[in-house]
């Protein structure tokens, strides 16, 4: 392809953009999902988007083509009018069993795009609620994102391991303006080789994981996984996380991979959830601090996933560190803290969820919530049911990041639930949710999202607090965020850095 081409959106309608009402007849009937419009003005800044729509009633004569153009026409010609161009609308009017040359998952819309239009396919990406949708993305070398609007929840367990699913078009465009982000800071194949190869030898690599920067070594090394609690002054009683490229090496790690586990790891691996499972005699004592489980996950970071899959072992990984000060979210963050310490660090430009990722125990019955993190409760209560949650604080933890005081920066912070006024003649500092009418009261202030957003705010939390670290405050008072979804998982850390521990705020 040549450096002209560009990457593109190809979108499902019904079910996608659309409500699914089965045949659609006349635009009277379509009626738009509340996150399209937004989703669409933002992937349009950086791609060409289509729309692919399989629309059998035609062949079956329920619906007449004249019909369907109608309805395509008024799509388009609505978008249009809020400011979103949608280049071409393909209409395949097949039954499966005609076995036509544009059927999904069949590339064949896709190639003529790319020939028409200077698509680059592999930078390019297909949204649907249907497993084609993602058998089409990969038939033609790009990636897909299933969304569960639609027949989505229908056909969730029909999709390929490590698809990302999401809700709805709106956290598809999230994830894929995310996924494009960490396109432009992916190391080089000779880097990915140079890490993997110094993991094998039972070196230390600090690389990027879409929560945080993460300090391995090869998790069957014993020596080279004493190192880790050696360069990051971590207590030998702190279990670490296991890193693993594919779930078949995961399964090689514990002794049972229960249904749960499956179900889990199809909805959120590659993802920041962490299962705790009753471990296999390999896996060392020093990596789970003695305990009969251990804690294992697959990155969603692109890097992360090419370094473990060349790599070939599992990675002991917590945060790239010293123990209990503010997690890295850079590679800078990692240099500042580490040094020369690491013996290979993989620069992977900035984390995109910005927070550690959350522990589920299976080894217990219900299921138990160790630690809040990049998936919410109510998430994981959607595939499994219900789940239990810790209390704050163990003498003794059973996962990474329990301890009462983490994730600290040096300045003293407290947290309060809203905004109050620093004391006079105090050099203090403001760590706030949203911009704050008072914040010229304060000697530094940080703002987490300007647009009141929970996920944005998780992404700017350490950063934000490394920064007001270094502005020489006496104190710094953060105000607790909304309490739902990775709200907690914000205020949780909060709480763990500040010298109150007001814990009613949960």
């Amino acid at each position: 392809m040549s450096q002209t081409c560009r990457p593109a959106v190809f979108l499902d309608r019904d079910g996608t953009l659309i409500e699914d009402i089965g045949y659609v007849r006349q635009p009277s009937e379509v009626v738009f999902f509340p996150e399209t419009f937004e989703a669409l003005r933002r992937l349009q800044e950086h791609f060409v988007l289509f729309v692919v729509t399989n629309q059998p009633g035609i062949s079956q004569q329920i619906l007449r083509a004249e019909e369907v153009e109608s309805v395509n026409r008024f799509v388009t010609g609505t978008l249009r009018e809020a400011g979103i161009v949608i280049t071409q609308v393909y209409v395949c009017p097949h039954q499966r069993q005609e076995g036509c040359e544009c059927i999904k998952p069949r590339p064949f819309y896709l190639q003529q795009a790319a020939k028409e239009y200077s698509i680059d396919l592999r930078r390019s990406f297909c949204i649907g609620d249907h497993p084609h949708d993602i058998e089409l993305a990969r038939n033609a070398g790009a990636e897909g994102v299933y969304v569960l609007t639609g027949h989505g929840q229908q056909h969730r367990e029909e999709v390929p391991a490590g698809t990302p699913i999401v809700r709805h078009i709106g956290q598809a465009a999230e994830w894929i303006l995310r996924r494009i982000g960490w396109k432009e800071f992916l190391p080089t194949e000779e880097e990915i080789a140079r890490a993997a190869d110094c993991l094998r030898r039972g070196g230390l690599v600090a690389f990027p994981t879409e929560t945080v920067y993460g300090l391995g070594a090869d998790a069957l090394n014993e020596r080279a996984v004493r190192r880790i609690f050696e360069v990051k002054r971590r207590p030998s009683f702190d279990p670490l996380i296991v890193h693993v490229g594919t779930i078949e090496q995961a399964r090689r790690l514990v002794r049972d991979f229960p249904r749960e586990a499956e179900s889990l790891a199809e909805r959120f691996w590659p993802g920041p959830l962490t299962l705790v499972l009753p471990k296999e005699a390999i896996v060392p004592d020093v990596v789970t601090a003695g305990l009969p489980t251990a804690a294992i996950r697959m990155p969603a970071h692109p890097a992360a996933l090419a370094l473990l899959r060349r790599a070939e072992v599992p990675v002991a990984a917590p945060s790239a560190n010293l123990f209990g000060y503010v997690s890295p979210t850079c590679a800078e963050h990692v240099r500042e803290q580490l040094g020369d310490s690491v013996d290979f660090l993989l620069d992977g430009g900035p984390c995109s969820v910005g927070v550690e990722s959350t522990i589920l125990s299976l080894a217990v019955r219900p299921p138990l919530l160790l630690r809040y993190g990049g998936i919410s409760a109510e998430q994981i209560e959607e595939v499994i049911g219900p789940v239990q949650r810790v209390g704050f604080t163990e003498h003794t933890p059973q996962a990474p990041g329990r301890l009462e005081h983490h994730y600290a920066p040096r300045t003293p912070l407290f947290l309060a639930p809203e905004l109050i006024h620093p004391p006079k003649g105090r050099r203090v500092g403001l760590l706030t949710f949203r911009p704050a009418a008072d914040a010229g009261d304060f000697a530094a202030a940080e703002v987490l999202s300007e647009s009141g957003n929970l996920e944005e705010a998780a992404r700017n939390l350490y950063a934000a607090m490394r920064r007001l670290d270094r502005c020489g405050l006496e104190e710094i008072i953060a105000v607790a965020v909304p309490n739902e979804g990775i709200g907690r998982t914000i205020n949780d850390r909060l709480c763990r850095a500040s010298w109150n521990k007001p814990k009613d705020i949960f």
